[in-house]
C-alpha cells in the first residue's frame, strides 16, 4: 500500500515520526515534489482565501502526489504535555477536504500527548486495525516513529542542516523491499548509527519502493544527485559552509562577520520556494541560528519572565528561543518569518518585540503571503543587516529597531 505524505506543513517537524511508524508497519510512505510555481497556484486555486500560506501550499501538494492509494493528514493535537498545536492544524483534515482528489482515501489519527502515551498507544492501535495491522505491529511501530523522531531531533540540535538530517535516513528508506535483510527494525546502518544520527527522507518520489528521478526516467538515483539537485537551496549548506565567501577556497574562507537568528515555523523557513530563498540569503551573508537548533532547557530559560506559559507548543519554542537569542550574545540580530493570517504569530511576534526592545537586540519581522515579492524582501533584508553589521562595529548611535 502506497500512502502520500504531502511535503508540507508537518512535514518539516513530524515526518521522521511517521516516517518510521509505516515503515515498521510495511506500508510505503510517498512524499510530493518539492515546492514550485505549480503546486503554490494549484494550491490557492483549492484552498479557502481566509486560510494562511502554509495550509494553501499543503493544499497544492495534495494534488501534486500521484500514484499513491491514500493521502493521510494525522490530526496533530498535541506532541508535549500541556499544549496544543495550532488550530487550524487541529482541524486540518477536515478543512482540507476540498483539495483532496476525487475518489482518494483520506486515512487520519488523533495525536494527543495531552492524554498521556496509553491513550495516545490505543489510539494508534485503532488506527492500525484500520489497516489490518496487530496491536503488537502497531506497539513497535511507535517505538520505532519515536526513535526516529528523537534521533532527527538531536542532529538538528547538533547543527545538521534539515536536508542533511532527512538524508541521514536515506539507506533505511530507500526500498521497503530491503527491510528484512536491515535486521531487526530499530538496527540502523553504519551511517545513521554514532553521535549525529536523525531521521526523515530525503527528496524525491518512489515507485515500487524505489528512490527514483522525479523527471520520469524512473531510473534509481544516487544519493549526491538528489543532494545536488537542491544544491541551489538554502538548507543544503551546513552552518560551516554557510560563511564561505563564493570564489575562495575552503583554507581562504572568511568567517561572516555577523550571527543572525531567524525565528519562525519550520514549515516557513524551510519552504524555500515561499520564502524565496531567505535562508540562503541569509546564510551566504551571516551565520544562521534557527529554532529547532536550541535546547530544550535554552527555551526554558528564554519564556522565564512571561506571565504565564503559553499552550501552543510551536509558539512556545520560538517564543523561547527569540528570547534566550534576544538576553545573549549569541546572535547580532534576530529576523522573526511569520505570514499573513497567522493567529499564533500575531502574539508570538509581539511578545518578541517587547524583549528585543528591552535588550536592546535589533528585530525585524518578515511577513509572507502569496504575493510576497522578491525586490521587497531583499530590500528590507539588506538594510536590516546593513544596520545591524554597523551596530556590531560599536556605531552606538544606531537604533536597534531601524
Amino acid at each position: 500500500m502506497r500512502i502520500g505524505f504531502p511535503r508540507a506543513v508537518h512535514y518539516y517537524d513530524y515526518f521522521p515520526f511517521w516516517a518510521g511508524f509505516f515503515r515498521s508497519l510495511n506500508l510505503e510512505l510517498v512524499t510530493s515534489p518539492l515546492t514550485n510555481r505549480s503546486i503554490m497556484e494549484s494550491g490557492l486555486k483549492k484552498a479557502s482565501d481566509e486560510t494562511c500560506l502554509p495550509i494553501k501550499i499543503l493544499a497544492g501538494h495534495i494534488q501534486a502526489l500521484k500514484g499513491v492509494d491514500a493521502l493521510f493528514l494525522p490530526r496533530m493535537v498535541s506532541t508535549e504535555e500541556q499544549t496544543y498545536l495550532c488550530p487550524k492544524l487541529l482541524g486540518l483534515p477536515e478543512s482540507i477536504l476540498a483539495a483532496v482528489p476525487q475518489g482518494l482515501p483520506v486515512l487520519t489519527v488523533n495525536f494527543n500527548r495531552r492524554l498521556g502515551n496509553r491513550r495516545l498507544l490505543a489510539e494508534l492501535e485503532r488506527f492500525g486495525a484500520s489497516l489490518g495491522k496487530k496491536r503488537a505491529e502497531v506497539r513497535q511501530a511507535f517505538g520505532q516513529g519515536g526513535e526516529w523522531q528523537e534521533r532527527f531531533e538531536r542532529s538538528r540540535l547538533q547543527g545538521l542542516s534539515f536536508t542533511q538530517s532527512m538524508a541521514e535516513f536515506d539507506p533505511v528508506l530507500r526500498s521497503s523491499r530491503r527491510k528484512a535483510e536491515a535486521g531487526p527494525q530499530n538496527q540502523f546502518p553504519a551511517r545513521v548509527r554514532g553521535p549525529k544520527p536523525s531521521a526523515g527522507e530525503v527528496p524525491g518520489d518512489r515507485v515500487d519502493g524505489e528512490l527514483t528521478d522525479r523527471e520520469g526516467s524512473g531510473r534509481e538515483v544516487d544519493d549526491r544527485e538528489v543532494i545536488g539537485r537542491e544544491g541551489s537551496g538554502p538548507d543544503v549548506m551546513s552552518r560551516e559552509a554557510a560563511g564561505r565567501t563564493p570564489g575562495c577556497s575552503p583554507e581562504e574562507k572568511k568567517e561572516p562577520p555577523l550571527k543572525i537568528a531567524l525565528i519562525g515555523h519550520s514549515y516557513l523557513t524551510q519552504e524555500t520556494y515561499a520564502n524565496l530563498n531567505l535562508l540562503g540569503r541569509l546564510q551566504s551573508q551571516a551565520r544562521v541560528r534557527l529554532v529547532e537548533e536550541v535546547e530544550t532547557s535554552r527555551i526554558a530559560q528564554g519564556l522565564q519572565g512571561q506571565r504565564k506559559d503559553l499552550f501552543w507548543s510551536h509558539a512556545r519554542k520560538i517564543l523561547g528561543a527569540g528570547s534566550f537569542f534576544s538576553r545573549g550574545d549569541e546572535v547580532d540580530g534576530i529576523i522573526y518569518l511569520s505570514c499573513f493570517g497567522c493567529g499564533t504569530d500575531s502574539i508570538t511576534q509581539d511578545l518578541l518585540a517587547r524583549v528585543a526592545r528591552k535588550e536592546h537586540k535589533p528585530y525585524m519581522v518578515l511577513t509572507l503571503d502569496e504575493h510576497s515579492g522578491e525586490a521587497g524582501l531583499v530590500t528590507r533584508l539588506e538594510a536590516f543587516l546593513d544596520m545591524t553589521e554597523r551596530r556590531v562595529r560599536r556605531e552606538s548611535d544606531i537604533s536597534a529597531h531601524g
